[in-house]
C-alpha cells in the first residue's frame, strides 16, 4: 500500500516533537533550580530518551526535504539552513562521547602535566596485600540527590564473591554511634568555641584529631593536648592545659589540674583551653553509621554514599564520605584481600607539561573585585623541543596539540591557579561549521525569492478550521504620567543652589565597588536606594547628599527613608510613604524603634522571612546609608598613597597624607567648603571645589575619567531620559492606537496625517533614547547591555527601529511599537531593577559577549512586536461585527503577513544570537553549551518560536486567529528567558541575589485579562467571522 507520508516526516509529528522537546528542557530548569545542575542532567539532560527526542527530530527534518522538495535548486538555501542544524546536533554528539574536560590546578613555580576530568567515576577494585589488582571496575556516576543513583556490580575473586550495591545517597551527612554486639570503643564528643559553631568529634581507638588548634586523641597522652581514656568500664578525659568541670544544672566548677584523669559523663561540660567539650555518646561497642542531617537545621559539609558489600555469606554497610577532609575513598579488608571503593576524577597524563611562571591579578582601584587576572605560563614539550611561554586569561585561550586551556579561577592566596581543559577537535569544527552554515544560509533565505519570507501572503493562514490550544502569560502596564514634585525651601536646614550642588557633583568619587564617578552619580543611586526616587520636594539628589552630608542635624528631620509596609509604618508611627531619620532613632537617648523587629528577621533564614521582615530589613538598610553619608563613609574622594589604590574620605584622608602640608589641607578643604556654602561665599567653594579635582587629578595613581565624561555623566543623571520617555512612549502610542482602531470600526481612511506626526513624535523621542544609550556606553566604556535595566533599555531601543521598519506596511505597527517600548522602559524602572552603571567582571569582558547580547535582544523586540499585534488582532476579532467586517478582516490579514514576517526575522536573530552566545562560552571556558537555564531557555524560546511559524503546515493550527494567538501567547518564552531565568531561577546568568524577587501582581492581572480576550474574541469569530 502506497503512503504518501510516512508519519514520522509529517508536520504534525514534528509538531509534537517541539512540544515534548521544549517541556523536557523547561521542566529541567525548574528542578536543577530545587535540586542542582546534576540531578537535572542525570533526570534529563544527560538521558537516552533526551537524545532520542534529538534524533527523532533529525529524522523528521531530514524525511520533510524531501516531502517538501527542498532539494530543489529554488529551495537549496532553505535546505542548507535546516541540514545547519543537524550539524550543530551532530557535532554535539561528538563532543558528548568522544570530547574531553578537565581542570589543571598549577603553583607558582610548579609544573604539571596532568589534568583531572570534570566527570567524576565510581571505582570498584579488590587487590591482595601486596597491592596486586585482582579486580577493578570503573563507572561515570553523577551525584545527586534528587534521583535515585545505581551501581552494582559482583565479581568472584580466588573463590570469594564479591558483591557490591550503591544502597543511598545523603547529601548532607553526619557520623553517629550506634551500638552492636561486635564493635569498637568509641566516643562522640560536641566541642564548640564561643560563637563559632559547634562541631561533632568522633574517635576511636588510635584517632587524633585536630579541633580548632588543639589535639584531640584517642592514644597515648604524650602525643595530644586531650586524650580519651577508656579503661574497660568507664571512660576518662584528661589533658595538658588542664580542665573545668561543672554540671549543667549549675553547680560550681571544680578545677583539675593538668593531666589528671577525669571521669567522662554525661550532663557535664568540660572546659578546656577555651573549649566547651560536652560528651554526646560513649559506647564499649560500636560502629560509625552515617546519617543524614535537615539541612535547615545545620549545613554538615559532607556527603555520604552508601553502600552494601556481600563477601562470602557475610554482608557489611560501607560509607564513602565526600567532603573537606575526605579522601573520596575507603578500604575495606577481608583476609588477604584489600576491597577499595573510590569516587573521584580521572586522572589523564598530557604528552607536555605547563609550568606557572606567574598568576597576576588586578582590581579595580579601591575594590576587592576582580578587573582581570591571568596566567604566565611556560609550554614545554621536550619531544618537539617547545619552551613557550605564553600568557593565559579570558578570553585569551592556550592552544597545541588539539588540546585547549582556560582560564577558570585562581587560589585564594592568588599564588596558583585554575586552568580549564579541554580537547574536542572534531566536535568543535564540525559544530562551528553548522554555526557559520547557518548564519550564512538565514541571510540567503531572507534574500531568497522563494523563502517563505518573502513569499508570505494572507493565504499562507487561510483554513477551515482554526484551533488555538497555548495559553500562557504576557506582561502588561500602563504608566502615562511623571510625578511632578515642587521645589520647597526651608529655612531651618541647609539646601545647596542647584548649581552649585551640581557642580560639586562634578567631583570624583570612589563607589564601594570600585567605580571611579561622579559624585551626581552616586547621589543619584544613594537617592533611589533610600527614597526610591529620582527627587525629594523638588531637591536633587546632590542637594539631598550634601544637605545630609553638611548639616544632618536638621536633615535628620527631612521624611527620606522609603517605608512601603503598613504596618511598619504604624510601628514607625507616620502616616505617609516615608519617615525622617528622627521618627526611627531618638537623637537624645539613641533608641533604635526597629532594634528588636531587625533581630528577629536577620535572626530568620531568608525563606521563612514575610512581607514585614523584608520591609523591615529594607528600611534598616536604608537608614544606615543615610547614616553612612553623614559620618562620610561615602565621601571618598582622596587619593592618598595605597597599595590597592584606595581612596579615602576627608575624615581620615589626612591620615595617610605623604607629608604635614597635604595632611593639613585635607583636614581642612572641606570645612573650607562648607563655611563658604553656609554663607553664601560661592567664588571661596569654587576655588575649593576647583582644588580637589586638581588633587585627584595630581595624586591618583591611575588614569581617572576625562571632563568630558564627567560632563557626559553627570548631564546623564540630570537628565533621567528614560524616565520621561515610557511615559511618553505609552501616552503616543495608545493615543494613536485608538485613532486608528476608531477609523476601522467607523469605516473611515486612515488619516495619513495624524500617523505621521505621532511617528514624528516617536522619531524625537527615539533621538533621546540613542543618545542616553551612547552616553551611558560612552562613559561606562562598554555595551550597555550588561546587566537587566540596561538590557530592558536596549530592547525597548529595538523596539522602536521594529516599528519604523515595519511601520510602512501599517500604521497599526507604530502604534503598537510605541506602547511596547513604553511598558519595557516601565518594567526597567521596577523596584528589583537597579540602572546602577558598573563595572565589568572578568569573563564580560569580550566581544563575542556584545555581539550575542545584542543580536539576542534585538529579537525580543520582533518577538514584542508579534504580541502586540496578537493583542491588536485579537481586539479587532472582538469587535468585528456585520458592518464592519469587510474592512477588519482586511487589516487582520496585512497584520498577520507583517506578524510572520516580524517572527521569522525575531527567530533569526534569535538563533544567530544564542550560537553566539555559544561561541563566546567555548572561547571564554572551553563549553559551548552547559546547559544553563538561560542558554536552555534559549532554545525552548527558539523551539516555541519554529513551532509558531511551522504551525501554518500542521492541520488545525492554520488560521489568521490561532498564528497570532500564538504569536501573542508564545511571547510568554521570552519572558521566561528574561526575567525568570534572570531573577528566578539559579545559573550563571543570574542577576539575583538572596530571596526572589516576588510576582508583581498586574502579573496575575494581565493573563487574566488577555485569556478573557482571547476567548471573547474567538467567540466572535465563531459567530460573526465564520471560520474566516
Amino acid at each position: 500500500m502506497k503512503k504518501k507520508n510516512l508519519f514520522l516526516f509529517t508536520p504534525w509529528f514534528m509538531g509534537v516533537l517541539f512540544i515534548v522537546f521544549a517541556m523536557s528542557m523547561a521542566f529541567a530548569t525548574f528542578y536543577e533550580n530545587d535540586f542542582g545542575a546534576e540531578a537535572a542532567k542525570a533526570m534529563v539532560y544527560d538521558t537516552k530518551w533526551f537524545e532520542l527526542i534529538m534524533l527523532l527530530m533529525v529524522v523528521n527534518l531530514v524525511g520533510q526535504i524531501f516531502t517538501f522538495k527542498l532539494y530543489k535548486k529554488a529551495k537549496l538555501s532553505i535546505l542548507l539552513f535546516h541540514l545547519a542544524f543537524v550539524l550543530i546536533i551532530i557535532g554535539a554528539g561528538i563532543t558528548r562521547y568522544l570530547g574531553f574536560e578537565g581542570v589543571m590546578h598549577i603553583r607558582e613555580g610548579m609544573t604539571q602535566d596532568i589534568c583531572t576530568s570534570r566527570d567524576s567515576y565510581l571505582n570498584f577494585s579488590i587487590s591482595d596485600t601486596k597491592g596486586i589488582d585482582l579486580f577493578s571496575d570503573s563507572k561515570k556516576l553523577k551525584i545527586n540527590s534528587a534521583n535515585k543513583m545505581k551501581y552494582k556490580k559482583s565479581a568472584e575473586v580466588q573463590d570469594v564473591e564479591y558483591n557490591i550495591k550503591l544502597k543511598d545517597f545523603l547529601p548532607n551527612a553526619s557520623q553517629t554511634i550506634i551500638d552492636v554486639p561486635i564493635g569498637e570503643p568509641m566516643v562522640s564528643l560536641a566541642v564548640s568555641m564561643g560563637r563559632m559553631g559547634q562541631e561533632n568529634v568522633l574517635l576511636r581507638k588510635g584517632e587524633i584529631k585536630n579541633i580548632r588548634g588543639i589535639l584531640f586523641g584517642f592514644v597515648k597522652q604524650d602525643s595530644v593536648d586531650v586524650n580519651i581514656v577508656f579503661d574497660g568500664d568507664s571512660y576518662k578525659i584528661q589533658s595538658k592545659l588542664g580542665i573545668n568541670e561543672m554540671s549543667m544544672a549549675g553547680q560550681q566548677a571544680v578545677s583539675h589540674d593538668r593531666n589528671t584523669l577525669v571521669t567522662l559523663e554525661n550532663m557535664k561540660i568540660y572546659q578546656i583551653s577555651g573549649l566547651t567539650v560536652v560528651l554526646n555518646k560513649a559506647t564499649k561497642k560500636g560502629v560509625l553509621k552515617a546519617v543524614n542531617v535537615d539541612a535547615q537545621k545545620q549545613i554538615t559539609g559532607k556527603s555520604a554514599l552508601v553502600f552494601e558489600l556481600g563477601y562470602g555469606n557475610k554482608t557489611t554497610e560501607l560509607y564513602l564520605w565526600r567532603g573537606q577532609g575526605f579522601n573520596n575513598s575507603i578500604i575495606f579488608e577481608n583476609g588477604n584481600h584489600l576491597v577499595q571503593v573510590k569516587f573521584s576524577s580521572l586522572e589523564v597524563k598530557l604528552p607536555f607539561s605547563l609550568k606557572l611562571d606567574d598568576f597576576v591579578l588586578d582590581r579595580y582601584p579601591g575594590s576587592s573585585s576582580p578587573s582581570s587576572y591571568k596566567s604566565n605560563v611556560i609550554l614545554l614539550d621536550s619531544e618537539d623541543n617547545v619552551n613557550m611561554p605564553y600568557s593565559i586569561y579570558m578570553n585569551h585561550i592556550l592552544k597545541y596539540k588539539g588540546w585547549r586551556f582556560y582560564q577558570s579561577s585562581y587560589d585564594r592566596d592568588e599564588k596558583g591557579t585554575i586552568l580549564s581543559v579541554n580537547k574536542d577537535f572534531a566536535g568543535m569544527m564540525v559544530t562551528y561549521f553548522g554555526y557559520f552554515m547557518l548564519f550564512l544560509f538565514i541571510v540567503l533565505s531572507m534574500i531568497n525569492k522563494k523563502s517563505a519570507f518573502r513569499t508570505a501572503t494572507k493565504n499562507f493562514f487561510k483554513s477551515t478550521a482554526g484551533k488555538a490550544g497555548l495559553v500562557l502569560t504576557f506582561l502588561i502596564a500602563s504608566s502615562f504620567a511623571v510625578n511632578a514634585q515642587n521645589l520647597t525651601t526651608q529655612n531651618s536646614k541647609l539646601v545647596v543652589d542647584k548649581k552649585i550642588a551640581s557642580d560639586f557633583g562634578k567631583i570624583l568619587v570612589q563607589d564601594q565597588k570600585g567605580r571611579t564617578e561622579p559624585l551626581y552619580t552616586l547621589s543619584s543611586d544613594i537617592l533611589r536606594k533610600v527614597s526610591r526616587e529620582n527627587s525629594i520636594d523638588g531637591y536633587t539628589p546632590m542637594q539631598v547628599f550634601m544637605g545630609i552630608y553638611f548639616d544632618f542635624q536638621n536633615w535628620s528631620n527631612v521624611p527620606l527613608i522609603k517605608v512601603s509596609n503598613s504596618d511598619l509604618k504604624k510601628m514607625i508611627g507616620i502616616r505617609g510613604d516615608y519617615a525622617a531619620f528622627t521618627d526611627l532613632i531618638n537623637m537624645q537617648t539613641n533608641a533604635y524603634k526597629l532594634r528588636q523587629s531587625v533581630s528577629l528577621a536577620y535572626e530568620k533564614p531568608a525563606g521563612a522571612r514575610n512581607k514585614f521582615d523584608k520591609e523591615v530589613i529594607k528600611v534598616d538598610e536604608r537608614l544606615n546609608i543615610c547614616y553612612m553619608i553623614y559620618i562620610g563613609e561615602f565621601m571618598k574622594v582622596f587619593p592618598v598613597n595605597d597599595p590597592n589604590y584606595k581612596w579615602f574620605p576627608p575624615n581620615d584622608a589626612f591620615n595617610h597624607a605623604s607629608n604635614s602640608e597635604d595632611s593639613l589641607y585635607l583636614k581642612n578643604i572641606f570645612t573650607v567648603y562648607s563655611e563658604a556654602i553656609r554663607t553664601g561665599n560661592y567664588n571661596t567653594a569654587e576655588e575649593a571645589r576647583n582644588s580637589i579635582i586638581k588633587y585627584q587629578r595630581k595624586f591618583a595613581q591611575y588614569e581617572l575619567p576625562s571632563e568630558g565624561k564627567i560632563k557626559a555623566e553627570v548631564f546623564y543623571y540630570k537628565a533621567n531620559i528614560y524616565d520621561r520617555l515610557f511615559p511618553f512612549y505609552t501616552t503616543v502610542g495608545f493615543i494613536l492606537l485608538f485613532i486608528l482602531l476608531y477609523g476601522i470600526i467607523a469605516q473611515k481612511k486612515e488619516q495619513i496625517i495624524v500617523t505621521r506626526v505621532f511617528t514624528g513624535f516617536l522619531v524625537l523621542g527615539f533621538l533621546f533614547h540613542t543618545l542616553g544609550l551612547a552616553i551611558r556606553w560612552y562613559v561606562s566604556g562598554h555595551a550597555p547591555m550588561s546587566n537587566g535595566f540596561e538590557s530592558l533599555v536596549f530592547i525597548s531601543w529595538v523596539t522602536i527601529v521594529v516599528g519604523f521598519i515595519f511601520g510602512r506596511r501599517s500604521s497599526f505597527i507604530i502604534a503598537a511599537t510605541a506602547v511596547l517600548a513604553g511598558f519595557t522602559l516601565l518594567v526597567a524602572h521596577l523596584s528589583f531593577m537597579d540602572p546602577e552603571i558598573t563595572n565589568l567582571v572578568p569573563v564580560l569582558k569580550s566581544y563575542w559577549l556584545t555581539l550575542h547580547v545584542s543580536v539576542i535582544i534585538s529579537s525580543y523586540g520582533f518577538f514584542g512586536l508579534g504580541a502586540i499585534i496578537g493583542i491588536i488582532v485579537l481586539i479587532l476579532y472582538a469587535l468585528t461585527n456585520n458592518k464592519n467586517k469587510a474592512s477588519i478582516l482586511l487589516t487582520i490579514e496585512e497584520l498577520t503577513v507583517i506578524n510572520f514576517k516580524a517572527l521569522t526575522i525575531g527567530l533569526y536573530l534569535l538563533t544567530i544570537g544564542t550560537f553566539l552566545g555559544a561561541i563566546w562560552a567555548n572561547e571564554s571556558w572551553g563549553r559551548y553549551w552547559g546547559w544553563d537555564p538561560k542558554e536552555t531557555w534559549s532554545l525552548i524560546t527558539m523551539i516555541v518560536y519554529s513551532f509558531v511559524i511551522h504551525s501554518r503546515m500542521i492541520s488545525g493550527l492554520k488560521g489568521f486567529f490561532s498564528f497570532n494567538l500564538q504569536a501573542l501567547f508564545g511571547f510568554s518564552s521570552v519572558l521566561m528567558t528574561y526575567f525568570g531565568v534572570n531573577y528566578y531561577l539559579s545559573g550563571l546568568h543570574s542577576y539575583a541575589g538572596g530571596d526572589p524577587v516576588p510576582v508583581p501582581n498586574f502579573v496575575y492581572v494581565s493573563v487574566l485579562l488577555l485569556v478573557s480576550l482571547s476567548l471573547f474574541a474567538y467567540w466572535k469569530k465563531r459567530a460573526v467571522v465564520n471560520d474566516h
